[in-house]
């Protein structure tokens, strides 16, 4: 007997890499800013490539956990991001156009006008700013890297931030943006490697990193409990 053939309309709506998954991208946004908002849906092939990302760690015997950075790892992401945002923003610079402009000046009206009370979705808000310059270069490997850093930087901002910080991207995003849209190419990277400076800095690179979040612990939090192994 033949197996089914799938209808066209189906193979368009599946993901065309398990990055793409709406389960792995709404837990990838949802680690970014503290929340969890998902269905058990494929939760354990989900959860694998998250391992294999190294977002998730899975212990033996004890479950798959939120992966925690170490203090060297922290410090090496802010160094990636020193190199990659230097290239992408020179980059955008060499060659921007009306259409960059319109969007980076969206992006920072959407800035100023955010909600500062609301951290973490603040923290997903401002990293889409240095995520648009990646875009805005037309470099689709740079672009990926970019969306990598932001997500491990939130993941050492959730490590190791000292509680009660002040962010200080909605203020320094605008003076990047508007260096950039007036031609001031050294200016803009002097305020940017200030910037990046200012977010490490607000890390407590001296501490041990806490015992990481139990996944299990997380979508029980949001209502998902786990299958009893004698259900049918």
């Amino acid at each position: 007997m033949k197996p089914a053939r799938k209808d066209r309309d189906s193979d368009a709506a599946e993901p065309r890499t398990m990055d793409d998954d709406p389960v792995v991208q709404g837990i990838l946004k949802a680690i970014s800013q503290k929340r969890f908002e998902t269905t058990g849906i494929h939760i354990r092939q989900v959860l694998a490539h998250l391992v294999s990302r190294h977002i998730v760690t899975h212990f033996p015997n004890r479950g798959a956990f939120i992966y925690r950075p170490t203090v060297q790892e922290a410090r090496d992401i802010f160094a990636a991001r020193r190199v990659l945002e230097t290239a992408t923003m020179t980059t955008v610079m060499d060659n921007l156009t009306d259409e960059a402009r319109a969007k980076l000046r969206i992006h920072i009206g959407r800035e100023t006008g955010h909600d500062r009370n609301d951290r973490w979705a603040s923290l997903a808000l401002t990293a889409d700013f240095h995520i648009l310059i990646a875009e805005l270069a037309g470099n689709t490997v740079l672009l990926d890297f970019a969306k990598e850093l932001m997500l491990r930087t939130s993941l050492a901002i959730a490590t190791f931030e000292v509680p009660g910080s002040p962010d200080c991207s909605p203020d320094a995003h605008p003076v990047i943006a508007d260096l950039m849209l007036a031609g001031d190419r050294a200016g803009a990277l002097a305020a940017m490697e200030k910037h990046l400076d200012e977010i490490e800095h607000r890390l407590h690179l001296g501490a041990t990193a806490p015992d990481p979040d139990d996944i299990v612990a997380i979508f029980q939090d949001i209502g998902i409990a786990p299958v009893s192994r004698g259900a049918a």
